[in-house]
């Protein structure tokens, strides 16, 4: 074989590879994607339904099972008017499963009628997601964050990645998305969606105004302590709400 034959056919090979490789991120950003907008619309209906989440007295079955995986599935078609992912890769799977196992988990607790406030809420949600994949040995990863100053849950701390993230995003908040992460010092890819402020989320990080315990009650009489128990931060829409970190082990995305 002459040497330019062998040249063309190291270039080749090298494009092949190269081909390869972009396909198969293109894949990879494809799969986070998905489940990052499953996982949102799940959010989005968990924050909508915080009044029937903490009812008193009714059928919460909309919260369970399939019909809760219908909602979410109708969740996502309108925020974002496209159809529901197909389930494709064993990633979207689990989540799917995983998610009905969580509000499973929670059913004693939501039908308490002793207990007002049920806690169910989208940064407990995503924790209970992680958990649950962990002792599955699951390489897929779910945080609903902040910066590190204004966090209220400790176990929902950013890592340094995500801090990295925030920083950079902040004052113009995007959706960052990193093929070449760690998680566990393991290969990942991760994806950090920022969340903006809404009038819901001040019901509980706003001001004494914002509080709905403090509604129909003299001024001297209003509470700075919202309906979970944390002190309010007086933040505004205006704030930067943090965001969800969703990160999946390269090596997990890869086996299936």
């Amino acid at each position: 074989m002459s040497n330019q034959s062998k040249l063309f056919v190291l270039i080749t090979a090298y494009l092949f590879m190269s081909f390869q490789v972009s396909a198969d991120n293109t894949k990879m950003k494809g799969v986070i994607n998905d489940i990052t907008k499953i996982y949102m619309s799940s959010m989005t209906y968990i924050f909508a339904n915080q009044p029937l989440i903490n009812q008193k007295d009714v059928d919460k079955s909309e919260l369970f099972g399939d019909k809760f995986l219908e909602n979410v599935k109708q969740t996502y078609r309108a925020k974002y008017s496209e159809a529901f992912p197909k389930e494709d890769h064993f990633a979207k799977k689990i989540l799917l499963q995983t998610m009905v196992e969580v509000m499973d988990d929670n059913k004693e607790l939501l039908y308490d009628n002793d207990i007002g406030f049920k806690g169910v809420i989208p940064a407990t949600y995503a924790f209970q997601i992680s958990a649950k994949l962990a002792t599955k040995g699951i390489g897929l990863n779910f945080k609903f964050t902040r910066t590190n100053s204004n966090i209220r849950n400790k176990l929902n701390r950013p890592d340094a990645w995500e801090t990295s993230v925030m920083k950079k995003i902040i004052a113009t908040p995007k959706i960052f998305y990193d093929e070449n992460a760690l998680l566990n010092g393991k290969p990942a890819i991760r994806q950090f969606t920022p969340l903006p402020m809404s009038p819901f989320c001040l019901a509980c990080h706003g001001t004494p105004a914002d509080n709905p315990l403090n509604a129909n009650k003299e001024r001297s009489q209003w509470t700075d302590i919202d309906i979970s128990g944390f002190k309010m931060e007086n933040w505004t829409v205006d704030d930067f709400g943090g965001g969800v970190s969703i990160s999946i082990e390269k090596s997990f995305l890869e086996s299936h």
